[in-house]
């Protein structure tokens, strides 16, 4: 990430850029005769100039408004009011003399609650999950939903003199509804979330894969799911951050460096330090491998409340009418909700990669199920994960059509017969018979028995 230069600065650049823009596309008058004039002969008289424009004989009041529409899909409303003051040695001195009032008006969007609501974004979901028509007279908006909208809210407030960090429009209305359901019959309770689907890239686990691709721009070889290294198989990640260590601790000894800049050394070496620690000691999901999602970190945060989520629940995310088993592997942004990892993206768009989402509408359905994670936690176990998802779907109203079975993509492929004969190293020379064994007097009583 760059440095953040001065708003003043941003805007006398694009002042700037636009003047020279004119300039160049407003060249300066030509000769009527341009031939004429370059050998030195006699041209024609010019052409009678237009009647110019009256100038005012009084200040007339003026109010001009401009629509435009800014990189993140916020529309901007400019208008320029003129009108009459003080004399200028005045209005110089008077702050509101010239004056940019800024005002951005947010429409907080109302949670989908019906079952036609919910179908709006998702039209299968009301016979993929049967159970929900008899759920949902009962069920209540989260205040986890109005959590979201209101922390959206103080995102764009925080962001005001930097119009460009704002809170894109795909962004803001990034989440249609979270309800929060309880089964009368089994008193399951479920958190439905409709929302989009970004891609998250995240974690690294030494003991299942040694070599995890880092080049995404966000990348984190972390997830917030985490367990107890169970090899002594180093991280791949951690050689470069011990090599940054060593490189801030030389910047940090030397004579020249100032105080300032050392408490902020400081302070880095001492996240490197925790970062190093943590990828020796614990394994973490692989977003690639690891079908998991993520939830802002807010919703982590409220201890007594009765629908909060816990890292290791598990979660069956819907879309078009097919389901996916997951566990809730990873912490977001407090004012950014619909995430998942690679492996789901993938199956729900092939195209899909760190910086291509599988979904962009509010078409995919997430529901958490709080309380249901297990200890000790570990390394996903994919086919209790399927056993899982189906019973505690079972447990809110059932469900039809294919719970998704993922396979493990990172077991290693059982080797051939000819590949077990050579690794044994008893393979017989090409050509040759290998002889059968006679079997022991007691295997041979053995077979008989048959």
């Amino acid at each position: 990430m760059g440095t953040d230069s001065p708003p003043q600065f941003g805007i006398r650049f694009r002042m700037a850029a636009i003047l020279a823009l004119l300039l160049t596309s407003c060249p300066g008058p030509k000769p009527a005769n341009p031939e004429a004039s370059r050998l030195g002969t006699p041209t024609t008289a010019p052409a009678p100039t237009a009647t110019p424009t009256p100038l005012p004989e009084a200040f007339i009041p003026s109010s001009r408004m401009e629509t435009a529409r800014l990189f993140n899909g916020m529309e901007v409303h400019s208008r320029v009011t003129a009108v009459e003051g003080a004399p200028a040695v005045v209005e110089r001195k008077t702050p509101g003399a010239y004056l940019l009032d800024l005002e951005v008006k947010v429409q907080v969007p109302k949670a989908a609650q019906s079952l036609e609501e919910l179908a709006g974004a998702d039209p299968s979901i009301g016979s993929v999950l049967p159970g929900l028509k008899d759920e949902l007279p009962a069920a209540t908006v989260s205040n986890f939903y109005h959590g979201l909208y209101q922390l959206k809210v103080e995102a764009v407030n925080r962001t005001l003199a930097r119009l460009d960090q704002m809170v894109s429009r795909h962004n803001f209305f990034d989440c249609n509804t979270i309800l929060e359901l309880r089964n009368p019959n089994t008193n399951r309770k479920a958190l439905l979330i409709q929302s989009d689907m970004d891609v998250n890239t995240d974690g690294s686990d030494a003991d299942r894969l040694s070599d995890v691709d880092g080049s995404p721009a966000n990348f984190q070889p972390f997830t917030s799911y985490r367990w107890p290294k169970k090899t002594n198989r180093p991280n791949q990640f951690i050689p470069e951050r011990e090599e940054k260590m060593k490189q801030l601790q030389s910047e940090y000894d030397a004579k020249s460096t100032t105080p300032e800049r050392k408490k902020l050394l400081k302070e880095q070496m001492e996240q490197l330090q925790r970062e190093v620690t943590d990828l020796k000691k614990y394994s973490f999901l692989i977003a690639k491998a690891d079908p998991y999602v993520v939830l802002p970190g807010f919703m982590f945060r409220q201890p007594n409340h009765p629908f909060q989520p816990k890292l290791g629940d598990y979660v069956v995310v819907i879309y078009q009418g097919k389901l996916y088993p997951a566990l809730l592997g990873d912490v977001g942004p407090s004012y950014k909700i619909g995430e998942a990892s690679l492996r789901i993206c993938n199956q729900l768009d092939p195209r899909s990669n760190p910086y291509n989402r599988p979904a962009s509408d509010l078409n995919v359905t997430y529901i958490v199920f709080p309380g249901s994670a297990e200890d000790p936690p570990g390394p996903p176990d994919l086919e209790k994960l399927h056993e899982r998802c189906a019973a505690l779907l079972n447990e809110i109203g059932g469900y039809t059509g294919e719970l998704w079975a993922w396979e493990d993509n990172l077991a290693k492929p059982a080797p051939s017969p000819q590949e077990s004969i050579s690794s044994r190293g008893d393979a017989s020379p090409p050509g040759s018979v290998t002889p059968t064994a006679t079997p022991s007097p007691a295997a041979a009583a053995a077979s008989s028995a048959f």
